[in-house]
């Protein structure tokens, strides 16, 4: 689904298309727009754990629009059935239009190549942290990426030293 460029200025939806940021745009009930980072999240939701973004956000906005208005818009951490966690931002319609309504979805966390190139973890770690980040125990890490729980353990110890905690919880704190 492309954005209409005669509707919003070029250089808007070349922006909107290039974010990392999920943006989606819902016409009443139905999905009017989603950028490609969106699709991304759809995707990788479906695929992995089995669930549909969009049938998650349609429940979510049934259950927030009387709460949202064009003054205060809602930001929500939704936990997904399979443990996911996302942050969901609500815009409610503009005065002028009161059918759209925008909605961006933001994972819990920050990307892997950031907090690795801070932190200065390998490749291995940032893949541990950012499960650890997931809600992922260490056999369901070990499981994801085909290592031995003992590893897992021994990447923990390195990740807990180099960003300067010492428990998941901390970590999570200290990432996301």
């Amino acid at each position: 689904m492309s954005l209409d460029s005669r509707a919003l200025p070029v250089d808007f939806a070349a922006i909107v298309e290039g974010l990392r940021l999920a943006i989606l745009v819902f016409r009443g009930n139905s999905l009017a727009y989603q950028n490609p980072a969106a699709a991304s999240l759809a995707a990788r939701l479906r695929n992995q754990y089995h669930v549909d973004l969009l049938v998650i956000l349609r429940d979510h906005l049934a259950r927030v629009s009387d709460r949202v208005d064009e003054s205060r818009p809602g930001v929500t951490l939704l936990t997904a059935a399979s443990g996911e966690s996302l942050y969901v931002h609500v815009v409610a319609p503009s005065k002028g239009n009161h059918e759209d309504v925008t909605v961006s979805v933001r994972e819990l966390g920050i990307e892997r190549e950031a907090f690795a190139r801070r932190y200065r973890l390998s490749r291995r770690e940032a893949e541990v942290a950012e499960l650890v980040l997931r809600g992922y125990a260490n056999p369901e890490i070990a499981g994801t990426l085909g290592i031995a729980p003992t590893t897992i353990k021994r990447h923990l110890t390195r990740i807990f030293r180099k960003t300067g905690v010492h428990s998941r919880t901390r970590l999570v704190n200290r990432l996301a």
